[in-house]
């Protein structure tokens, strides 16, 4: 018997489950076909370059910005969503993303690999064996797994394997990050020093922002004598850490190892800007300001110095000399007044300050200043006692302190004034004019102050010098204040 059947009908020979399948498959055929393509290993690999530079310039929020627009914009391609899990690298939140995504896309290699980074940044170095192994069956010789693994084996002390696995994973993949990973390997390896440094300024070359990399070669470079690559390899590590004030510190001292003192006072002007403060270090800024001859770096270096050294005398007396270099009276006596409150002990600073009182005719504080040299024990300096009498000449001071009555060390105050008017007539004929002044007196009769009343004859010298000679004098006990006056005028 032979079965018939209709025109139209279905054919009931092949069992109805087959059929069932065959349409499962027919349906299912254009969406195996839009399955979204993992990204390349180099692809990705820059993408994990650029997370490590957001990371070190402090902008990784910026780059998980930009990649929830990309996820936001394609929802169908895991490689946004994957990029934010490989940013959030180690977390909780990054591995469960990671697993998520191979257990959709399980060809994806990319997820098994950041679940290998995860364990081996947990140190769970067992556990990151298999999704290692299950990127490379996905894609065999994907170079981030072989590269990924070499960190696994680096992390469990076994370097010879960790090497072989770096090489493998550079010669399918030359770029920056595993010729690093490679070189960190090979510079703590005995031997492998020339090729580390190689292979590390190939990487920093190609990608600078490389904190560790650049660490490294520096040093490298130092050990092999090779001071100038060092200081420039340095100088790409500062410029990554520009708030890290002790690499600034170790970049002055690169430069100045190269002879280069001006980047060196660069580089020690940003450590203290930072908020460095060793003495040691602020002297090295202030001596090579002053060896290139930058008064105005050496000032700043020097106010710097004198707040870490607030007992030291030294850079005040070094900002009174820039001043008075400059030309600035006002500055030299304040920082000179400031050494010597810290040292009154030092004649050679008081002797500074009674010279700059000299220069400007303040004769009351330059014998003051004289006085205070001459009583100083430390730093003595000879010279003081012949500028002290010779200004005393020019004051016509009494040779010794006026006392007795009244009225006698008034006499003796008048003797050296009349001799001064008289001196001064012969340049003014018509010099003439009264001065009038007050002596407070101490019980003791020592005199603690001499007030100026009254002067019209506008005598500079004459009135200091009657300031002077009457503050020397020894007034009878419980005297009380005394005024004195005298009246100049031409003799006819």
């Amino acid at each position: 018997m032979v079965a018939s059947c209709r025109p139209g009908s279905l054919m009931t020979s092949r069992p109805q489950p087959f059929l069932l399948l065959l349409l499962c498959v027919l349906c299912a055929l254009p969406a195996l076909g839009a399955r979204p393509v993992p990204a390349s290993a180099a692809d990705g690999m820059a993408m994990l370059q650029r997370m490590d530079t957001a990371r070190v310039q402090g902008s990784p929020s910026a780059l998980r910005r930009e990649l929830e627009a990309q996820e936001a914009k394609t929802p169908k391609d895991p490689m946004p969503r994957l990029y934010r899990a490989f940013l959030a690298l180690p977390s909780d939140e990054s591995f469960s993303e990671f697993k998520a995504i191979a257990v959709l896309y399980p060809e994806n290699p990319w997820p098994h690999v950041g679940m290998g980074l995860v364990y081996v940044r947990w140190k769970m170095l067992q556990e990151a064996s298999a999704p290692l192994e299950a990127a490379r069956k996905a894609v065999p010789g994907f170079a981030p797994a072989l590269w990924a693994d070499g960190l696994r084996l680096q992390a469990e002390g076994k370097p010879a394997e960790a090497e072989g696995r770096l090489r493998e994973a550079l010669a399918k993949l030359d770029i920056p990050r595993i010729r690093t990973d490679l070189g960190l390997l090979l510079a703590g390896r005995p031997g492998g020093a020339a090729e580390a440094r190689a292979l590390l300024a190939r990487s920093v070359k190609d990608w600078p922002e490389q904190p560790e990399a650049l660490q490294v070669l520096s040093r490298l470079a130092g050990e092999a004598g090779d001071a100038k690559a060092g200081a420039e390899a340095g100088a790409l590590l500062v410029a990554l850490q520009p708030h890290d004030r002790e690499a600034h510190r170790r970049q002055a001292e690169a430069w100045l190892a190269v002879g280069d003192k001006a980047q060196a006072v660069k580089m020690l002007e940003r450590y203290a800007t930072l908020g460095g403060a060793e003495p040691s270090v602020l002297s090295s800024w202030v001596r090579l300001s002053a060896e290139l001859g930058r008064p105005e770096d050496e000032e700043k270096a020097l106010v710097r110095l004198s707040a870490a050294t607030p007992k030291d005398p030294e850079p005040l007396s070094r900002l009174a000399t820039l001043a008075e270099a400059r030309s600035d009276a006002a500055a030299t006596e304040a920082r000179l007044e400031q050494a010597v409150a810290l040292a009154p002990n030092r004649a050679d600073l008081q002797v500074r300050r009674a010279r700059l009182f000299l220069q400007q005719e303040r004769f009351v504080d330059a014998m003051a200043a004289y006085r205070a040299t001459l009583a100083a024990t430390e730093r003595p300096v000879p010279e003081a006692v012949a500028e002290t009498a010779e200004l005393s000449r020019k004051l016509h001071l009494p040779a010794t302190p006026a006392k007795g009555t009244v009225e006698q060390i008034y006499d003796r105050v008048s003797l050296g004034l009349v001799a001064l008017y008289l001196e001064h007539l012969q340049a003014k004929p018509d010099l003439k004019g009264n001065l009038k002044v007050r002596v407070d007196v101490d019980p003791t009769g020592k005199p603690t102050k001499v007030v100026v009343l009254y002067d019209s004859l506008q005598d500079a010298l004459i009135t200091q010098s009657a300031r002077v000679a009457f503050m020397d004098a020894q007034y009878p006990p419980d005297t009380g204040p005394q005024e004195h006056q005298y009246v100049f005028r031409p003799p006819r």
